[in-house]
């Protein structure tokens, strides 16, 4: 038995919520009938836990290079340079490799 009650992230209405068929990946969609907001059960644009990424930030302006931190936190050294960019206020939209340098 399916026990997800969706609630729409926009109004956070849980009434009127139909599906909306799947997404490319194969989750199920859902739509609002409310809003009509399309949103799937979760939302997968945070992996990482937020303190984790906190201390990748904090060990950046302690000095340490992102592929050091990398290896510390076992991820990937461009997830560590794109937590690093905006905390450091870089503009996503200028033309950057990378928000660390290269060792």
């Amino acid at each position: 038995m399916n026990t997800f009650n969706p609630v729409c992230p926009d109004c956070n209405q849980s009434h009127r919520q139909t599906k909306a068929g799947l997404a490319v990946n194969g989750n199920q969609r859902y739509q609002c009938q409310d809003c009509g907001r399309y949103y799937v059960r979760e939302n997968r644009r945070f992996r990482y836990p937020a303190p984790l990424r906190a201390r990748a930030v904090d060990l950046h302006n302690n000095g340490m290079a992102c592929r050091q931190i990398a290896r510390l936190l076992e991820v990937n050294h461009q997830t560590v340079a794109n937590w690093v960019a905006p905390a450091n206020g870089e503009m996503s939209f200028t033309r950057q490799t990378s928000a660390c340098s290269i060792e």
